[in-house]
Order: C-alpha cells, then structure tokens, then sequence
C-alpha cells in the first residue's frame, strides 16, 4: 500500500472517530442536570417563556433542568455569571436580544463580550406595548403625545431593560415629546407600578395586555413593526404615524467554547420540544408567537440589530444615561 493511501486510510480512520464521538455525545447529552440561568427576576417575558422551554427539555431529556433567576444589572448580572461558567454544556442561559446588545454597547464595568457566548436558538418572536393608567384619561397615543408636548419630563413610563429605553428613546424623537423613565427589576415590577398607580406609563412585554384587562390600564400602541398575535387589535407606532418598530426575542446560550456536539444537541432538542402543537398552544395562551431560528439564523440576525443598535447609541449618546 502506498504512502497517500495509508494517509488516506488514517485520516479517514480519525475523521469516523471523531464522528462517532460526537454522535456518541449527542446521544447522551445531557448525562446529568443542566443549570438554566435568566438573567431577569421573576415574573418578566424572559422568565415565563423560558420555563416553558425548560419544562420541556427536561422532560425530553430525562434530566433535570435548575432553573435560577439571577436578575440585576439589565441582565448583566446573570450574564456575568454564566459567561464565567465552565464550558461543558451543563451551564446554560438565556438572554433578551435587544437588552444584551445594549448592556454590551452602554454598559458600565461589563466583563464579557459579544463573541462570550455561544448562540444557540431562539423560539419566539413578541414585541413591546406602551399603556397608561386610566388616571391619566388618555384613551389613545395621540392624547398621550398632547399632554406630554404640553408637559415636558412630567409623564413616568415604568421601564425593565435598556430596550424599553432606546424605544422610549425612539418614540420620543419620533414624536418631539419628553417623558422620565422609572427602571424596574422586571416586567412583572413594572405591571406592579402601572396597576398601582405609580407611574403614568408602562412598556411591557405585550403578554401583559391581557392581564390588565379591566383593571384601569389602557393600552395604547404596539412597538411591533406589524400587528400580531394576540395584540392584532392594537395599533403599531408606525400605524399611527411615527417611525417606531422593534423587536423581543429570547435567545437560549452556552458559555463561549462549548463542545459543538452538545450545543447541536441543545439547539436540535429546542426545535423539537418547542415544534410540538401542545407547546406551540401554550405559547399562544401566553401571548407569544411562535418563531424558531437555529444557530446560524439567530447570530445572522443578531449582527444586524448590533450594528442597527450601535448606530443608534453612537447617534444619541445620552439617550442610555
């Protein structure tokens, strides 16, 4: 036997092994439980649709997912310490597009960094709502955008990510208007301050909408580019004549070098547990709209909102201050 053949023959040999071990480990990944980090309290967007997604995979895996909520920092906290994690697949998160790209472009002492982690999938696609407490007796935006022309700073909008500010930033250039954000810990706090009277205006996850339903809060508009789901009954900021669209999603992530054998296993366990009529009816009980994008199509559209986003920051450095 010649020399290439035998260099033929050994690559080959070396190529099949390193395919039956992959096999191998998507066959038994996960062999133990699998910490899930979120990186937001309890109660918000991110939170409820991931434990979905969780329940799910647990009982497709038969192991044990640990869900722990570790809010703080707009998501920076829990992303910390999942960046920090060991990368062996048994470490694993989620995150909210539009508030991860911002912490990483306006944040103070972040120590990771876009390229941290490994961006797995993501399952759904939602958008914004801005609502007012019936207090203020505004029955449209355009009443809203009157009074907030007349009183400069006066109106409070309850806010839970630094996505609710580039969108109330948005919306405020868009309108020539002036309103004074109130953070919150999560969308929850934020249906709390709305309910209860404590500030004048709420972005929210438009999953809330049904649950202020006759409870003296109005909503007023969608930042969704167009109407959708559940919310198909709400106008769009752009409907209403100001050139305001974005987009909520939640990526599922992994530490940055996990094994790619165990983040395929991941990302093909996503498609399936989240592809089912059962989970697809929760997700619209909740609000959500079902949308799945795999690893590739998520980070493709990632890059594009970074760059949108970075543009914005660069175009408005004081809007995130």
């Amino acid at each position: 036997m010649g020399f290439c053949a035998v260099v033929l023959l050994l690559c080959g040999a070396i190529f099949a092994q390193g395919s039956a071990e992959k096999n191998e480990l998507v066959a038994s990944y996960p062999s133990t439980k699998v910490s899930f980090i979120i990186p937001y309290s309890a109660g918000g967007g991110t939170d409820s649709l991931m434990r979905v997604l969780t329940t799910a995979m647990e009982k497709k895996w038969g192991q044990s997912v640990i869900v722990s909520n570790k809010g703080g920092g707009l998501g920076q906290v829990g992303l910390t310490e999942l960046s920090q994690a060991k990368a062996d697949g048994y470490t694993i998160g989620a995150l909210s597009n539009l508030d991860h790209i911002l912490v990483l472009l306006t944040g103070e002492n972040v120590s990771y960094a876009y390229d941290s982690f490994e961006y797995l999938g993501a399952i759904n696609t939602t958008a914004n709502v801005l609502m007012s407490n019936d207090k203020t007796k505004f029955k449209s935006l355009d009443d809203m955008i009157v009074y907030a022309k007349a009183n400069p700073g006066k109106l409070t909008v309850a806010i839970s990510g630094k996505t609710h500010i580039a969108e109330v930033g948005l919306l405020e250039k868009a309108a020539g208007i002036k309103v004074t954000c109130v953070m919150q810990t999560s969308g929850g706090e934020s249906l709390k301050a709305i309910l209860g009277g404590h500030t004048d205006l709420a972005v929210m996850d438009k999953k809330f909408v049904s649950q202020v339903a006759g409870q003296g809060v109005t909503t007023l508009a969608t930042f969704a580019g167009d109407r959708i789901g559940v919310i198909k009954d709400i106008p769009t900021m752009k409907e209403l004549g100001f050139d305001v669209a974005t987009e909520t999603y939640r990526v599922v992530v992994a530490p940055k070098g996990t094994p790619k054998a165990a983040c395929d296993a991941i990302t093909a366990t996503m498609k399936e547990v989240s592809g089912t009529d059962e989970f697809k009816a929760t997700m619209e009980k909740m609000g959500e709209v079902y949308r799945f994008l795999d690893q590739k199509q998520v980070k493709q559209k990632l890059d594009g909102e970074y760059e949108a986003m970075k543009k914005l920051v660069a175009d408005n450095p004081t809007m995130f201050n």
